[in-house]
Order: C-alpha cells, then structure tokens, then sequence
C-alpha cells in the first residue's frame, strides 16, 4: 500500500492522530533534533503534502492539534465549591482527549524533553489563562465576598500562575521519570502538602 493510498483510507481526523503519534514516538525513541518531517512521514504513512496541510512544522505535529481547555461543567461546580483550592483549580484545566492516560504521557514526555517545545506549550496555556484566572475570581468572590475587588483579582493572577507552574511541572516530571500516565492532582496535592505549603 502506498503512503498516499494508506492515506486517503483515513478520515482527517484520523490522518492528524496519525502524524501526532508518529511525531511524539519518534521524539521519544530518537530525540527532538533526530527527527525530521520525512521520518514523521514515513512513519504515520503519509506524504509530505498531506502533513503540511495538518501542520505547519514538526514542533507542532509533537505538541498536537488540541491545545488545553477549561472544563466548562467542572467550572461551574468549582465556583460555588468550598474546600481545598488549588488541586480543584488544578482539574479546571482540560487536557486534550485522547484515547489512554499512556498517550497522554508519551506527549508529555516528548515536549518536556525539549526546551523549545515546552516553550510552545506553555504559550497554549496562556490562551486560556485569562479564562482561567476569571474563574478563580468568582470562586475567590464566592468564598470571600469582603475581600476588596483588586485583592481579588491579583489572587487570582497569582493563582492562575501557579497553575501555569503545576502544568510544567506535569510535563518534566513525566518526562524525568518515564511515566506512563500523567501525575494526578491528588499527588500533587500529596505533595503540596508533604511541604507543608497550605492548599488555599
């Protein structure tokens, strides 16, 4: 079968998750500067025409087509929640759907194997983080109606940021210790906790 052949079998979305998970293994098997955009399509059995009508360049083939979200039911619940705010605000945000918690490690590890792709994906994260740091506010608002509004704001902020650190975090410590499934909010808050920093 011939890589045109193979892909014009596939839907687009199939071909995309094709190229993605080509991407990513190589990444991991080789190292980001191994790899080229024809081994990428040699592997997903594709043509160098149809991965760049899918993506624009390698970094984003590894980093995927689905950038992070915000879990809009989750949200809602968090606003008007009480408990425990960090590693509730630590599940606001939705990572791309994919089809085993291994998938999802094997992406981390290869964009926390490189410096330039953590880059990229850090610069997804602040397309919602406004968003985000909204959703703080009302919750903050929610919890503690008296704190002045710029108070509330700039907590908020900080709190977004926090986010945007606990989500490199994720990435490195997949990608340093090879796991095959990402580290859960729960363990991070275990070990929030362990240090004895308060979890808000």
């Amino acid at each position: 079968m011939s890589t045109v052949d193979g892909a014009s079998r596939r839907t687009r979305s199939q071909t995309t998750a094709a190229i993605e998970s080509a991407a990513v293994a190589l990444v991991n098997e080789l190292g980001y500067d191994a790899v080229t955009v024809d081994m990428i399509c040699e592997r997903a059995g594709v043509s160098q025409r149809t991965f760049f009508n899918h993506f624009k360049t390698k970094d984003a083939a590894v980093i995927g087509s689905a950038g992070p979200g915000v879990d809009q039911q989750f949200a809602r619940e968090f606003i008007v929640a009480h408990g425990p705010l960090l590693p509730d605000a630590f599940r606001l945000v939705q990572l791309p759907q994919v089809v085993a918690p291994q998938e999802m490690a094997a992406r981390l590890r290869a964009v926390g194997s490189h410096p330039e792709l953590m880059a990229r994906q850090m610069q997804r994260f602040t397309l919602i983080e406004a968003e985000i740091t909204d959703i703080l506010r009302l919750r903050l608002l929610n919890e503690n109606p008296e704190t002045d509004e710029t108070t509330r704001q700039e907590q908020a902020k900080l709190l977004a940021s926090i986010l945007a650190g606990l989500f490199r975090y994720l990435a490195e410590t997949t990608t340093r210790t090879g796991a095959t499934a990402p580290v859960s909010p729960d363990r991070v808050a275990e070990l929030l906790r362990g240090l004895g920093v308060p979890l808000i």
